[in-house]
C-alpha cells in the first residue's frame, strides 16, 4: 500500500547500465558500430549507452590531423584534460599543503583527494616542490589516490587514442564536445572532459558478466547526477509487487512486476532487464499488460524506463 505522498522520502534516482565492464576494463569490442552507438565510460566510474550524431572523429596527431569515420572505430581512450579554472583551484590547493594553519592543509587535502586523478599530475609535480612539507604531504595524498583510484586510472595520459581494427592513432581529439543522443533524453552533448573513453557495442555475453543483481526496486538509487544514466539488471519476472505507470515507472516500483508488464520477462523467467534513469514526471498512468496491473499516481521525484527487446 503506498502512503501519502507528502510523506514519502524525497528520492532522485537511477540507474546506470551494467552494461560495459568490458569496456571499463579497456577491452575493445569485436567489431565497429555502423550506427555509431556506443557505451561511453563517465569519469565517476559510470557508463551510459549512446548514438553518435558525429559521422566522423577529428585528430590532432604529431603527423598532422585526421579525419576518423565512426564506423571503423572500436574503442577511443580520452586523455586528460582539465580547464584553466580547475587547473587553478588544483594548484590553489597544493599551495595550501604548506599552510601553517592545520585546517587549510585538511581542507586542501580533501578537495584534491575529492578531484581524484584530475589532481595527479599536480600531485606528482608537487613531490618534487621545494618545499619539504608539500613535497611529503603531496607523496602521501599520491598513495591515498592509489587505494581508492582503480589501477591504470591514477596517472591518465595527456593524448587521446583511438582504436581501429589493426591500427591505433594517438593524438588529441579537436572537438571538446561530441554530438550524441541517447534512447531516454534525445540530443545530448558528449563532453570529452567528463569522460574517459568510449567503445563501439559490448557483446551480450559481457553485458551478462557485467549485470548487477535484482534491486527490488530503485529507491536505493538517489543520486540527481545519474539522469540519463543506464544499468543493466538481472531479474527473473514476477506479478507480484507494487508499480506505478507505463513504460515509464516510479522509482519505487517493483522491477520484476514492470519487466513483466512491460513483456520483456514472462514470470519466472530470468533474463537482463536495462532501465535508464529518468527525472520527475507530472503523471504516471497505471495499465493492464501481461497480467500485471500498475496504478497511477501523480508527480514523483524520480522514475526509470525499460528499454524494450532488442529486435
Amino acid at each position: 500500500m503506498r502512503f501519502p505522498q507528502a510523506s514519502i522520502r524525497v528520492l532522485s534516482a537511477f540507474f546506470v547500465i551494467g552494461a560495459a565492464a568490458a569496456v571499463a576494463r579497456g577491452q575493445a569490442p569485436a567489431s565497429s558500430s555502423p550506427t555509431g552507438e556506443i557505451v561511453v565510460r563517465y569519469i565517476d566510474g559510470s557508463v551510459v549507452k549512446l548514438t553518435l550524431l558525429d559521422d566522423r572523429v577529428e585528430i590532432a596527431t604529431a603527423e598532422g590531423k585526421r579525419s576518423i569515420l565512426v564506423s571503423d572505430i572500436r574503442k577511443v581512450d580520452f586523455g586528460l584534460r582539465i580547464s584553466d579554472e580547475l587547473s587553478k583551484q588544483i594548484d590553489a590547493a597544493i599551495t595550501d599543503l604548506g599552510s601553517a594553519q592545520t585546517k587549510k592543509r585538511e581542507e586542501a587535502a580533501n578537495r584534491l583527494l575529492g578531484l581524484r586523478e584530475l589532481a595527479y599530475p599536480a600531485l606528482k609535480r608537487a613531490t618534487q616542490a621545494g618545499d619539504e612539507s608539500v613535497a611529503k604531504r603531496a607523496a602521501e595524498l599520491i598513495e591515498k589516490l592509489k587505494e581508492v583510484v582503480p589501477v591504470g586510472r591514477v596517472d591518465v595520459p595527456e593524448f587521446d587514442v583511438i582504436h581501429l581494427e589493426k591500427s591505433k592513432v594517438t593524438g588529441k581529439i579537436s572537438t571538446a564536445v561530441l554530438k550524441a543522443k541517447s534512447f531516454a533524453f534525445g540530443d545530448v552533448p558528449l563532453k570529452l572532459a567528463d569522460a574517459r573513453g568510449f567503445a563501439a557495442r559490448v557483446p551480450e555475453s559481457e553485458l551478462a558478466k557485467a549485470a548487477l543483481p535484482d534491486p527490488g526496486n530503485l529507491s536505493g538509487y538517489r543520486q540527481p547526477a545519474n539522469f540519463g544514466k543506464e544499468y543493466t539488471f538481472r531479474v527473473t519476472g514476477a506479478a507480484r509487487g507494487s508499480v506505478w505507470g507505463t513504460e515509464v515507472y516510479t522509482a519505487d516500483s517493483t522491477l520484476a512486476a514492470a519487466a513483466v508488464h512491460m513483456g520483456i520477462l514472462k514470470v519466472g523467467e530470468t533474463g537482463l532487464v536495462t532501465v535508464t534513469i529518468m527525472g520527475p514526471q507530472q503523471k504516471y498512468v497505471g495499465s493492464n499488460r501481461n497480467g500485471v496491473t500498475t496504478a497511477d499516481f501523480d508527480r514523483y521525484p524520480a522514475s526509470y524506463r525499460i528499454h524494450p527487446k532488442p529486435e
